[in-house]
């Protein structure tokens, strides 16, 4: 797909709107899941050649495999990145947000209950990947879907058919994606308000220092795919073949960013709580839970994340 996070669309429907999946399978894990046979071709962007992967990772054995693996990495990369992210948001959605992300907890109690959740989670990152696999069958030349339909590979005012499948059901998935978010996030608000101390407190001078680099970051992505693929091309394609180009190298300089950026708000985030319990220590300011305990013990200056 030229849009990868469109792919999240055909999880949807085993999301609830509480941000929960159904049953016993794992939201985060379906999502993630959907997007990791793709992450081999923003790679490329400081790997080159790691395009050629993707062949493992759109087949069976690495749906099974390799893209559990890689939603594994990326469901760690969305926990880094929750509350950094929900921090960007006006205070009037942050909560109800917050409340959708966040999901049902993870609590596994004993070696019992922590294999059934990772049995859970594999399960659950592999059926997000095969939903990715089966849409690109349809929509990308070369694939056994193409190959079951032919007429996808018809062209029709010079390009194959499976390419207007393929941008058509991007933009239909992502105007479904924004749906889903919008009606979960009204279904959030009239739930009430949740707690969100865990979400940093960002200045809006803040907010422009630590994601202008982010900007930055995607537009270096863009710029360095997009000269590479020229030169190797050298002219030969047309402008509408570099789309995905450029889209993996904004998504590469995107994840890039992102990463620094959480770390950095985390970080931040943690020096400010261990200053507000400091302050809540001291003699002859009103204490807060964090000085609960006694100086002397040398506890609860640190809070967690």
């Amino acid at each position: 797909m030229p849009f990868t996070l469109s792919h999240a669309a055909a999880v949807l429907p085993a999301i609830r709107r509480t941000g929960a999946a159904r049953g016993p399978l794992i939201a985060s894990a379906l999502v993630a899941g959907s997007f990791a046979p793709d992450m081999t071709y923003y790679a490329d962007t400081l790997v080159p050649g790691a395009m050629l992967f993707g062949e493992v990772t759109h087949g069976l054995p690495g749906v099974l495999t390799v893209d559990v693996l890689v939603t594994a990495a990326l469901v760690g990369g969305w926990l880094l990145l929750r509350e950094p992210l929900l921090a960007l948001l006006p205070g009037a959605w942050r909560g109800r947000a917050y409340a959708f992300v966040r999901g049902r907890p993870w609590d596994p109690r004993g070696p019992r209950q922590l294999a059934a959740l990772a049995g859970w989670f594999w399960l659950s990152a592999a059926l997000g990947a095969a939903t990715h696999v089966v849409w690109d069958a349809f929509t990308h030349p070369g694939r056994w879907g193409t190959r079951l339909i032919p007429g996808l590979n018809d062209i029709v005012h010079g390009l194959p058919v499976y390419t207007y499948l393929q941008y058509g059901t991007s933009a239909l998935a992502m105007a479904g994606i924004g749906w889903f978010l919008w009606s979960a996030l009204r279904e959030a608000g009239a739930r009430g308000a949740v707690d969100t101390r865990a979400i940093p407190a960002l200045t809006v001078r803040m907010r422009l220092l630590l994601t202008a680099p982010i900007v930055l970051w995607v537009l270096l992505g863009a710029v360095h795919r997009t000269l590479r693929a020229y030169t190797f091309y050298d002219g030969t394609v047309s402008w509408f073949s570099y789309v995905p180009t450029v889209l993996f190298g904004a998504g590469a300089g995107l994840v890039a960013g992102l990463v620094c950026y959480g770390v950095t708000v985390r970080l931040l985030h943690r020096r400010a709580r261990r200053a507000e319990a400091a302050e809540d220590g001291e003699p002859g300011r009103p204490a807060g839970p964090a000085a609960q305990t006694p100086a002397c013990a040398g506890t609860g200056a640190a809070g967690t994340d």
